[in-house]
């Protein structure tokens, strides 16, 4: 039997023990992520969602491919293409990147090796999570965000870089896509994409409130305080090393933890860094779970994603002296009159106004 199996069904019995040793706080767990779900994951991604599937259904990534390939190819050694999903993941957040290169993939528009390839540092944290519940929500400054955010993009673009030279050069193609849009109305191609995002977003539901259950009854059992007293000579607070183990669990409540410890600031943010490039393991399991059909090695997706979290790491851990002085002066988050409140607003019109653009000339352009 595989290990991978027996720990599956280890965690299966323990979750089952944990409801029963301890249902009220299991339940309060689980009723606390299906609102957290309900109220911010649902309402953010699902129009997010939709409107990508739209996109993809009416050409858009081939005219985006055309466009950016002489960027693509020089940096990542990919087609054009692959802006679609690189640049829809970093601003939208997990797991959008993941869910357009399945769909790119299923439409036979990028190979498993290119998929493979983009993978790696197409699948990010989105902005309003790094600056309005970290920044703001959690650390106090939204600025902090916004230079979680930068290192987290510069992480993914090095991660791209690097790993041009991990992959097997014999799988290395550059095609010529044509402009496929959907031989479907516009309404049909409407509903499979509303269909479509619904499917993925109760996927994600899932996950998180399964998740969210686990990370309560590791809790409850007091697993985190042995792990705790294991690693007592690690140079870190208690708090500090309990939010980061945490994070691999579940990065939104270690974040969270880290924000509120006693050590030093530059620590706790390259920490958060880190977490929120990697995504946890309840971010993992939701790409995975959109990834049913592309046949991805998970050790190598893996190892991506733990380079990709190493760099974003490393970069706000170099650049955060030269960040420091000016995060002493708070950020309002939706305020446009601040300097870096409007580099985010443009930089958020730019593409906005960019996929409006396409979108129209798609709609009316000749098949």
């Amino acid at each position: 039997m595989k290990k991978s199996t027996v720990f599956l069904g280890f965690c299966a019995c323990f979750l089952i023990f944990a409801l029963m040793r301890y249902p009220s706080e299991m339940l309060a767990a689980s009723a606390e992520s299906i609102q957290i779900w309900l109220t911010k994951v649902f309402p953010s991604l699902f129009p997010f969602m939709a409107a990508c599937g739209l996109l993809l259904r009416l050409g858009t990534a081939e005219r985006m491919g055309k466009c950016l390939r002489p960027i693509m190819e020089p940096l990542f050694g990919l087609d054009g293409i692959a802006a679609f999903p690189f640049f829809l993941g970093i601003l939208s957040g997990y797991p959008i990147g993941a869910k357009i290169t399945a769909q790119l993939y299923e439409k036979k528009q990028i190979s498993l090796e290119e998929a493979r390839h983009i993978l790696v540092f197409s699948n990010n944290p989105g902005p309003l999570f790094l600056v309005g519940t970290i920044g703001a929500g959690f650390f106090g400054m939204p600025f902090f965000g916004y230079v979680l955010l930068l290192c987290s993009f510069l992480g993914a673009v090095s991660t791209g870089i690097l790993w041009r030279f991990y992959r097997n050069e014999a799988f290395i193609k550059h095609h010529t896509y044509s402009i496929s849009v959907t031989e479907n109305s516009l309404t049909e191609a409407l509903s499979a994409s509303v269909a479509d995002a619904v499917n993925t977003i109760l996927l994600i539901g899932g996950y998180l409130i399964l998740f969210a259950s686990l990370s309560k009854a590791i809790e409850e059992t007091g697993l985190f305080s042995f792990l705790l007293d294991v690693l007592f000579f690690l140079p870190f607070s208690a708090d500090t090393l309990q939010g980061f183990c945490s994070g691999i669990l579940e990065m939104t409540n270690g974040a969270y933890l880290l924000s509120q410890a006693p050590n030093d600031l530059r620590l706790r943010l390259t920490m958060v860094a880190f977490l929120v490039s990697f995504g946890g393991l309840s971010i993992l399991g939701q790409t995975f779970g959109v990834l049913s059909t592309i046949p991805i090695n998970k050790k190598d997706y893996l190892k991506g994603k733990f380079l990709n979290a190493l760099f974003s790491s490393l970069f706000c851990y170099f650049l955060y002296p030269h960040f420091v002085q000016k995060a002493q002066k708070a950020v309002p988050v939706f305020s446009v009159f601040t300097e870096t409140a409007f580099t985010l607003s443009f930089l958020w019109l730019l593409p906005s106004v960019f996929f409006v653009g396409v979108l129209c000339h798609a709609i009316t352009s000749k098949r």
